[in-house]
């Protein structure tokens, strides 16, 4: 069984880890809206349904994309207390 100091530096590796990934994952949400901003602006005046759906898609990504940084963001908090506590 870890001791209390094992415990402690393993969960701030875990924070860390996941602190990277956010920073990955904002890169990643930031080309999201770089793409959803050129086919939208590719799409002005055509309603075709391929193009619709394409940016209904980019839309449905980006947002599960900000659903996954909050949680992970929440993840890191409730590590971090979880940690000042043992």
């Amino acid at each position: 069984m870890p001791n209390v100091e094992e415990v402690k530096l393993n969960v701030a590796a875990s924070v860390d880890q996941t602190q990277r990934a956010l920073q990955t994952l904002r890169g990643v949400a930031d080309s999201f809206d770089e793409a959803l901003t050129r086919l939208r602006l590719t799409a002005i005046g055509s309603g075709h349904p391929s193009i619709v759906d394409a940016i209904a898609s980019l839309e449905q990504a980006r947002s599960r994309l900000d659903e996954a940084q909050s949680l992970a963001a929440s993840a890191m908090s409730s590590a971090d207390n979880f940690r000042s506590m043992v």
